[in-house]
């Protein structure tokens, strides 16, 4: 499994907003998250990339335990709705800027923004 989430659990002000959530993901699988406003699948992302960390439960991905990883070392984009691209950037600017971090070439990233 790519991507799973066992139990997973995040409580704001001892309120759960992800309530032992599981989830499973396979390689190439599409999945999309959706619900009102507050029923918290930003906070379901935000713990995947480690932005947020659970109050129990486990989140892996390819079959490794992310408990103690921090988001830069996971690998996991998250791109937010509003407000956190680089408006000075069009599309194929924002997409190389991952690439470049990662140490793609120019090349490289050439041909993955075209390739989008």
């Amino acid at each position: 499994m790519l991507l799973s989430l066992q139990a997973a659990t995040v409580r704001f002000g001892g309120r759960a907003v992800l309530d032992a959530v599981d989830l499973a993901v396979a390689e190439h699988e599409i999945v999309c998250v959706l619900g009102p406003s507050g029923s918290g699948k930003s906070t379901l992302l935000r713990a995947v990339a480690g932005l947020q960390p659970l109050d129990s439960g486990r989140v892996a991905l390819d079959g490794h335990d992310q408990s103690g990883v921090p988001a830069h070392r996971r690998g996991v984009g998250l791109m937010f709705q509003d407000h956190q691209l680089f408006p000075q950037r069009d599309v194929g600017g924002n997409v190389a800027f991952g690439l470049r971090m990662h140490g793609a070439s120019r090349g490289e990233q050439a041909d993955r923004v075209r390739s989008c």
